[in-house]
């Protein structure tokens, strides 16, 4: 269970997948979740020039209220998951990610109209919360979407990459990416809802 804010600081994180690994050693936020299927491929570095998030609440994870709600959201027989928690608490606290009170639409609007448009990609990345959207509001972020795909370019790409539910009877998540100019979309993973495990098919 990511910390609100703490999401959009993935790069701060160490992953394990197998034997392979990525990320910073030394994070206090460590993922090594059961690896299941093909390997996951693992490498590159990330330059995040900016980063920012919205909710229609934003909560302050610097408020000791606020963390002690935060932490009864998670089963108290799940020590792992609080751990990481609190792990991803405080780095949000420490670096402070820019989380903006916003309508989800509004603010993917705003986002893509600012966006470079030159030497980087823009990424829109989610998990969890698609099926809490009202259904014009999905509407509204999926056709914003795919205009400024339109505009889209091999040098300032466009990327959707999300982690949502896509089977209700399924107990799992489905990691998939979206990608412009083309518009393609590949699944790439299923996913277990906190982490516990990934299964590689893309």
């Amino acid at each position: 269970m990511p910390a609100p804010g703490s999401i959009f600081l993935f790069d701060s994180f160490h992953y394990r997948y197998g034997d392979a690994e990525w990320g910073d050693p030394a994070s206090p936020v460590p993922l090594a979740p059961e690896v299941r299927g093909h390997a996951v491929p693992l490498g590159g570095a990330i330059n995040v020039r900016h980063r920012a998030g919205c909710d229609i609440a934003p909560v302050d994870v610097a408020d000791p209220a606020t963390r002690v709600r935060l932490r009864s959201y998670v089963w108290a027989d799940q020590t792992a998951r609080l751990a990481r928690l609190d792990a991803a608490l405080s780095l949000a606290e420490k670096f402070q990610p820019l989380l903006v009170k916003a309508d989800a639409a509004d603010f993917v609007e705003k986002a893509l109209a600012a966006r470079q448009q030159q030497g980087g990609a823009f990424v829109l990345y989610h998990s969890i919360m698609w099926q809490y959207l009202p259904r014009a509001t999905k509407d509204a972020i999926t056709a914003t979407l795919e205009q400024a795909g339109r505009e889209a370019t091999a040098v300032a790409p466009i990327a959707r990459l999300r982690m949502e539910p896509r089977d209700p009877t399924k107990q799992w998540a489905v990691l998939s990416l979206t990608l412009w100019p083309g518009g393609e979309t590949r699944r790439l993973a299923n996913c277990d809802y906190h982490g516990r495990w990934i299964e590689w098919i893309g």
